[in-house]
């Protein structure tokens, strides 16, 4: 079980990972010179990203 929770909460790491890097691309968007497509295709992919990713650890974990 406890081996469970340790991939939950690597799994939930990631997703907050790519919380950080939607942040990260907003920010640099214009150093990276992203059109608003671009930069809202990004931000949008990560947040999706993350988003499951931390849907689906804490589903498992309420599995638990």
């Amino acid at each position: 079980m406890s081996l469970q929770i340790f991939i939950a909460a690597m799994i939930a790491a990631c997703g907050v990972g790519a919380f950080a890097a939607a942040a990260v691309v907003w920010d640099r968007r214009r150093f990276w010179r992203l059109r608003t497509g671009a930069t809202a295709g990004w931000v949008f992919g990560f947040l999706l990203l993350g988003g499951g990713l931390l849907a689906g650890s804490c589903l498992g974990l309420i599995r638990l």
